[in-house]
């Protein structure tokens, strides 16, 4: 059973993104087939991982485009591959914001994603959402294809704030469209030399203990310059403290989702 999972936080630079790529990496490097979907207009995703606007003949936005008309679309030229076996790509492009829009106005809209990705549950064991720094139709989709929603955020105290909403939107999505829906928070950018980030941790802790990843991601220049590369951090450094704490991310999102399958 493939297992969908949104990346999401309506606040930006919370490493979002980064999350997705090596969380994404790190599962296809225990063999885990994981495609990684960009529902970013900006395409951050997309152009960390060295597919440029003019390499793209199709992107999700021609996929989602086939819920409004009766377009055609080149499935197999859709899915990119990136520099690591294992991790494949959907890139995204900015008519996304122009999809979004005329999308939301379909009713029913909130389902088609999750129809659209039955075309791969047979080939990848994980698909990771990469979504838009909003609370919007995009991420409405996504939230309701997936079967948990990670969340990264920062160990500071103003990173909290947009929190409760996000909380709000996933509860309506669960009571509305995907019974299913988990999520669980994943502490990003954690400096423990830092007395705010080890307060806000140790509060993220008691607030949230079962909600919480144990792996914690620590601040790492390393994910900046991979960037630049086209690579994730644990391709490009694999020694690098990023590069573990992913790692361990992934074994214990693997742990969690599995726990969870035989609990159910």
């Amino acid at each position: 059973m493939t297992s969908v999972i949104a990346i999401s936080n309506q606040k930006g630079g919370v490493a979002k993104t980064t999350t997705c790529i090596s969380l994404g990496a790190g599962l296809a490097a225990s063999g885990k087939k994981t495609l990684l979907l960009d529902l970013d207009p900006q395409a951050n995703l997309s152009i960390s991982l060295g597919i440029a606007d003019d390499s793209m003949e199709e992107t999700i936005s021609d996929a989602l485009e086939t819920a409004l008309n009766s377009r055609k679309v080149n499935w197999a030229g859709l899915v990119q591959p990136t520099s690591l076996e294992y991790l494949d790509l959907i890139p995204s492009d900015a008519r996304l914001w122009t999809v979004e829009r005329m999308i939301s106005e379909k009713r029913g809209y909130e389902g088609e994603l999750a129809r659209l990705l039955e075309k791969w549950e047979q080939e990848y064991e994980y698909i990771l959402l990469d979504c838009s720094p909003s609370l919007g139709p995009l991420t409405i989709m996504a939230l309701t294809a997936s079967r948990m929603v990670i969340v990264p955020i920062q160990t500071e105290f103003l990173a909290a704030v947009g929190l409760v909403r996000l909380i709000e939107t996933i509860d309506a999505v669960k009571e509305h469209t995907n019974p299913v829906l988990d999520f669980h928070l994943l502490a990003v950018m954690y400096d423990q030399r830092n007395g705010i980030c080890r307060d806000v941790l140790q509060k993220l802790r008691e607030n949230f203990p079962q909600k919480l990843f144990n792996t914690v991601i620590g601040v790492d220049t390393r994910l900046k310059e991979c960037v630049a590369t086209g690579q994730p951090v644990i391709q490009y450094d694999p020694k690098t403290r990023a590069s573990q704490q992913y790692t361990l991310l992934a074994e214990e999102l693997a742990t969690l989702l599995s726990g969870n399958s035989e609990a159910a």
